[in-house]
């Protein structure tokens, strides 16, 4: 009998994160209102800089624990700021991806912003199935990425297959919470004004009898929160070594080990976030300066054969983009940003792009 197939992201799923994030990107870098219960322009621009110094100080600590930045691989990128702080911040070369073309686009703007003006490598695909080689970088990271997956151990297997010897940092991850009841939707959506005021110990307790309404549901996300601490640890089992900080409400805090343990009992009740940096031990490393060209592996022929870690054929430059040197099959270039998308997933997600001679 056949294995059942792990639950991946749908294709309406994909186009639901596409069209959602093209909003954010006229609301956050045009002003434009185009979604009224999300965060306007103006907070959304202070949430930013707060997040590129928490970065910094966040990247300064995994440098000092000897994590080499250089090749690095985002994972949901979005607007970059991450991944322009390793780049300016930390001199570090790498890549940005995401399935928003329109996000990583948005890159232009915010490193102006930023004032730090050296850009990332820049790629639109799917996470299921990276279009890069194996063992190909020495830190992989993602914040608030994870969840949007409806099974972890399909993206995190990829993420152990490209990472050579080094690191794979996360943060910003919700696991499930046991202790909670979901009477009834909340009616004003998560970040709208009016739950933003909402009183912090309603919200509180709210939080524990209902469940959230949000925009990024509406357009088709999925926000999976009912991660449980289990399948966070036969997901991250892949890694040889493993450091998992839980936290909950109240500050409450415990490392997660290679099973449940009593000391994560309040955790594994209270729900919270969980943040991790795990390390990856191989005989060859990688050296720190890699054209970005040399990494790459054409997204088709990784689906025909996604169990394949032998080194792939080369993508080669064509005009308008790159050529798969096995298949024949091209893909694009726009404002710098590679697409490198299946073609039957590409012409369904971004239409006008697609080759018409493109096959696979």
């Amino acid at each position: 009998m056949a294995e059942p197939r792990t639950p991946r992201q749908t294709l309406q799923n994909l186009k639901g994160e596409i069209e959602f994030r093209a909003k954010l990107a006229r609301q956050h870098v045009d002003g434009e209102v185009v979604l009224p219960d999300y965060y306007r322009k103006e907070d959304h621009d202070r949430i930013l800089l707060e997040r590129v110094a928490a970065t910094s100080e966040k990247m300064s600590d995994l440098e000092r624990l000897g994590v080499q930045f250089s090749p690095f691989l985002e994972l949901g990128a979005e607007r970059g700021q991450r991944s322009l702080v390793l780049a300016n911040d930390f001199h570090a070369d790498g890549v940005a991806t995401d399935i928003s073309y329109h996000q990583l686009a948005t890159i232009d703007h915010f490193s102006h912003m930023f004032g730090r003006e050296k850009l990332p490598n820049r790629i639109c695909c799917n996470a299921n199935y990276l279009p890069f080689k194996s063992e190909a970088f020495s830190c992989v990271f993602c914040y608030e990425f994870l969840h949007h997956f409806p099974s972890l151990e399909p993206v995190i297997n990829e993420v152990e297959r490209v990472l050579g010897d080094g690191y794979f940092y996360f943060d910003e991850e919700p696991f499930k919470r046991v202790f909670r009841l979901r009477l009834y939707t909340r009616k004003n959506k998560i970040y709208s004004q009016t739950s933003l005021r909402k009183n912090k110990w309603w919200a509180f307790i709210e939080s524990f009898i209902s469940k959230p309404s949000s925009d990024e549901v509406e357009h088709g996300i999925i926000e999976n929160e009912d991660l449980d601490l289990a399948e966070w640890i036969r997901a991250l089992e892949v890694f040889d070594d493993r450091d998992i900080d839980l936290v909950s409400v109240g500050n409450v805090t415990s490392k997660l080990g290679p099973r449940l343990r009593l000391k994560n009992v309040p955790n594994f009740l209270l729900g919270g976030r969980i943040s991790g940096l795990c390390r990856k031990r191989t005989e060859t490393q990688q050296p720190s300066q890699r054209d970005v060209s040399e990494l790459l592996a054409c997204p088709g022929c990784r689906l025909q054969s996604p169990s394949h870690r032998s080194e792939t054929p080369p993508l080669v430059k064509s005009p308008g983009g790159l050529t798969c040197s096995r298949c024949g099959v091209e893909y694009p270039e726009k404002d710098g940003i590679l697409f490198l998308l299946p073609s039957a997933e590409l012409k369904e997600l971004y239409p006008s792009l697609a080759r018409s001679g493109a096959s696979g």
